[in-house]
Order: structure tokens, then C-alpha cells, then sequence
């Protein structure tokens, strides 16, 4: 027993010898040229897509290589760059953008460590894609592009955490301005609900590889664990804030605690102090003004007066009247919600990253994508869209001066009137029954935070006070507008 250990460790200081002795070899005493064609026969082998005379991929042959140098994805009509949407959920011009921003950050040298070429920044963009959009594992990214499931697991957490740090910010966040706010809230007014500057809700996304010690506080009513996302939207479509994802336990009455952009809504001095025209009687004459924007929602939040829902509580005539408008409205946030889980079926299938930041980077990811779609696809007229003249106070356009308006920035409200909508370059004027879903301009500037400080926050002494009294002033101006045939309907026939 003792022969055969000694013959072993004889063995091994032997080949151990013969190792040193072959780096030495290679270091001292052969040239650059020699090291290199030796390096070459090491490193070459097999490989999806050809190999080149570095032992990597020849990644311009693989099949996404070979999809890029095609010429007619520049060309939007074409059928190679409608199938390129189809595949990879957004328009050429769209990922050229995208490719020429990541590699600001992505590429610091023109190769790698051991100084062989990049993995073309567009075919990884594309793996993204890809992944977000029909939820394909690594392992499919590296048959069609060469990329492998190592390298590109790498760089998806990678892009999705920058696309949310950088990305994100510049396209979903809240308005800034009176002018911003005034905007949004004129198509809630053409529908017969002043003062509203969104929709908001909360979606699950299942979490399948959700850790054990987690399983109790993400499974929720769903029955399984799951990270719950509370989400605002105008009715354009268009995503305004989504806060970081909580555990699928969490109601809504609590996550909405811990929302600084709802916060925002209620402390703000831009919505606080936002006035819009409330009817109070059937006569031209009986309007007052009102302050305080606020969010349309269902049932399961907290009654603020920044949040309003229409109750099952009340049947009187006009407030079920009201409350059936209100509801057909809320259907914003939902429809929101099933065009996002459409494109990007990635978070219509349970998720299988082990982190929440990971996940709630990619969540961002796709509103931030979502957005960046309908800015596209509205701005090329890819969309039937009404155009809602806003009508300031002081404008000439609005038929009407306030003498007050320069001494009071706080009057800055409108009578929203609508003027023609459009589809591609045929122009049209629409009826009011015309049911238009894809509805709008895009209209909201990018790239501001709201900062809230200490002397912005309202105590909640009296909150259902205010709630209840808002809401019986909604309703009635709701009964008024609506017997007078002022209330229109904003959505699409597709």
C-alpha cells in the first residue's frame, strides 16, 4: 500500500515538473507567432455557427448574424422588418436606438480579457429581447446567435439593471408642470371625470424560484408566491410610476402606504394645489372650481381623497350612473396590464430568477420598453389617436380670458374641446359614439423626479371626510354633463 502511494506522488511531482517545464517552454523560448498558433489549436473545436481563428463562434454567420446584414429591416414596410418586430417585440429604428446606447456603458475595450474580439453588442441585445418578449431560456439564445447561456445570463442582468437605473427614469415618471398635469387630465375631463390624473392598480407576476424563506410572505390570495407591482397609467396607455415590486402577501390598502409616487399625488403641491371646472347645476353659469388631482382605483384601497372609487354601497340614480363610468374607465389600468403581459410574455410565465432586484429590474425594463413603443408607434401614426385640444385659461383658442391668470399660477385649468383625430395621413372627424382605445398624443416631457420634503405632507386626520365630500361633487357634475350629452367616450374600434 505504502509502494503504490510513493509511486503516485511520484507520478504527480513528475507531471507537475513536466507542466513547468512546458510554460517555460512557451514563455522563453518561442516566439509570439508560435505562442499564438499554439493557442489557436487549443482553443478550436465545434461551435454553433463555425469557428474563426480565435476558437470562437464566427457569431456574423449564426442565424441572427445572418438576419442583420439584411437590408430591408430598414425599410418599416418591409416584411423583413414586420417580422422583426413580431419576433423581437420592437421596431428596428427602435433597437438600433437601443444597441447605440448600451454600448456607450457596455463597450470599455474592443475585446475581451484574453483579447479576443466582442460578442457584437447587437446580438446580445437582440438575446434580451428575445427573452422578454416570448420568454426563451439561455440556452435558445445561444442555437441562434452563438452567445453562451453563461455569457448571456451575465449580460441580461446586466442590461436590465442599467435600462432601469438610466432608461426607465426618462421615460415613466409623473408630470412636473401644471401644463404636464393639465394635459392628461383634459381627456378624464372629456369623459366627465375632472381632477383625474390616472388610473392605478396592482398586478402579481408569478415567482416560481422564490426562496423557501419567502414562500409564506409572497403567496397571497393567488396561492402561489408571487411579487406584487402597484402600477399608475394615464389613458393613453402610457405608464407614469411603478413602484418596486412586494411580496404577493401584501394588500393593496398596504403596499399603497409605501408609494412614494402615490404620496406624491396626495402631499405634492402640484396636485394638491391643481384646480379643474366641477358643474353644480344645468346652467352655463353653475361651474365652481376645485383643488386636489386625484387617482381612479378599485375597492381594495384606502379611501384618501386622492384616490377615488365608486362604491357598491350607494344606489341612487346618478351615482350608479357616475359609478358606471368611473369603472368603464378603471378598465385603463387593466387593459394596460394585458397588452404588457402580451408583448412581453415574460412576465405572463412564472419567473425564474432567484433575486427580486433582478425581477423588478426587469419589470422596469419592459414598462420602460412599453413606452418607448407607443411614443414610437404614435409618432410615426402608427395608431388611431383623438387630438384634445387642452384650451387653457388665457389662450386664444379657449374663447374665453381670465383677468386673474397672471396673478394666480394656481387657475391654470381648461374646457377641453376635441378637434380631429387621425389614423396614418387620412384625416377624418370622428362621432361621438366612435369607440377609439389607442387614444392620444403622446404628451408627456421626460426626465424630471419629483423630490417631496417635510413641509409637503397632510396628516390623515379627516381623510374620509374629504373623500366623501369630493366624491358627492363628482357625481354630481357627472349628472349634469351627462343630461346635457357633454361627456364623450374615448376609446377605439379595432
Amino acid at each position: 500500500m505504502e509502494d503504490e502511494r510513493a509511486a503516485l506522488e511520484h507520478d504527480i511531482q513528475r507531471l507537475k515538473r513536466s507542466a513547468d517545464d512546458w510554460v517555460f517552454f512557451e514563455e522563453f523560448l518561442l516566439d509570439d507567432d508560435q505562442r499564438q498558433k499554439i493557442k489557436r489549436a487549443r482553443n478550436t473545436g465545434p461551435r454553433p455557427g463555425g469557428t474563426n481563428e480565435q476558437g470562437r463562434p464566427d457569431y456574423g454567420e449564426s442565424a441572427w448574424g445572418r438576419m442583420l446584414r439584411d437590408e430591408q429591416l430598414q425599410d418599416t414596410a418591409s416584411g423583413a422588418a414586420i417580422l422583426f418586430r413580431r419576433r423581437f417585440r420592437v421596431p428596428y429604428a427602435v433597437f438600433e436606438a437601443i444597441v447605440e446606447k448600451t454600448k456607450v456603458w457596455h463597450e470599455k475595450n474592443d475585446t475581451d480579457c484574453a483579447r479576443r474580439s466582442r460578442i457584437p453588442t447587437a446580438l446580445k441585445v437582440l438575446g434580451v429581447l428575445r427573452i422578454l418578449g416570448r420568454a426563451t431560456c439561455f440556452d435558445g439564445i445561444h442555437e441562434l446567435s452563438g452567445i453562451a447561456p453563461s455569457t448571456m445570463c451575465s449580460f441580461f442582468h446586466k442590461f436590465t439593471a442599467w435600462f432601469a437605473k438610466d432608461i426607465y427614469p426618462e421615460f415613466v415618471r409623473l408630470p412636473t408642470t401644471p401644463e404636464e398635469l393639465q394635459e392628461i387630465e383634459a381627456a378624464y375631463k372629456l369623459l366627465g371625470l375632472p381632477g383625474a390624473v390616472g388610473s392605478m392598480d396592482v398586478v402579481h407576476i408569478a415567482w416560481c424560484m422564490c426562496p423557501s424563506y419567502l414562500a409564506n410572505l409572497s403567496t397571497g390570495k393567488e396561492g402561489f408566491p408571487s411579487l406584487a407591482y402597484n402600477v399608475i397609467c394615464d389613458h393613453l396607455g402610457r405608464a407614469l410610476a411603478v413602484l418596486p415590486g412586494a411580496y404577493g402577501s401584501y394588500n393593496d390598502k398596504t403596499i399603497v402606504r409605501f408609494d412614494d409616487n402615490v404620496h406624491a399625488v396626495r402631499c405634492d403641491h402640484l396636485f394638491t394645489k391643481f384646480q379643474y371646472e366641477v358643474r353644480t347645476g344645468p346652467n352655463p353659469s353653475d361651474w365652481v372650481m376645485l383643488e386636489g388631482g386625484y387617482l381612479i382605483i378599485d375597492g381594495g384601497y384606502l379611501k384618501w381623497e386622492a384616490t377615488q372609487a365608486a362604491s357598491r354601497l350607494y344606489s341612487t340614480d346618478d351615482y350608479v350612473l357616475w359609478r358606471m363610468q368611473m369603472e368603464s374607465v378603471r378598465k385603463d389600468i387593466e387593459c394596460y396590464f394585458g397588452r404588457l403581459k402580451a408583448r412581453f410574455r415574460v412576465l405572463k410565465t412564472p419567473i425564474s430568477f432567484k433575486s427580486k432586484g433582478n425581477i423588478d429590474n426587469m419589470m422596469f425594463t419592459c414598462v420602460a420598453l412599453q413606452n418607448m413603443l407607443l411614443e414610437f408607434d404614435n409618432a410615426s401614426q402608427r395608431l388611431t389617436s383623438w387630438e384634445v385640444d387642452a384650451g387653457f385659461v388665457g389662450s386664444a383658442d379657449a374663447g374665453f380670458v381670465d383677468g386673474d391668470e397672471d396673478e394666480d399660477e394656481g387657475r391654470l385649468w381648461c374646457r377641453p374641446t376635441l378637434r380631429r383625430s387621425r389614423k396614418k395621413k387620412d384625416r377624418f372627424i370622428p362621432q361621438a359614439t366612435d369607440d377609439f382605445s389607442d387614444f392620444g398624443m403622446s404628451s408627456i416631457p421626460i426626465g424630471v423626479k419629483l423630490h417631496i420634503g417635510e413641509d409637503d405632507l397632510r396628516p390623515d386626520n379627516e381623510e374620509k371626510i374629504r373623500h366623501d365630500a369630493k366624491q358627492r361633487m363628482l357625481v354630481e357634475h357627472f349628472k349634469h354633463v351627462h343630461a346635457s350629452g357633454r361627456v364623450e367616450w374615448l376609446r377605439s374600434a379595432s
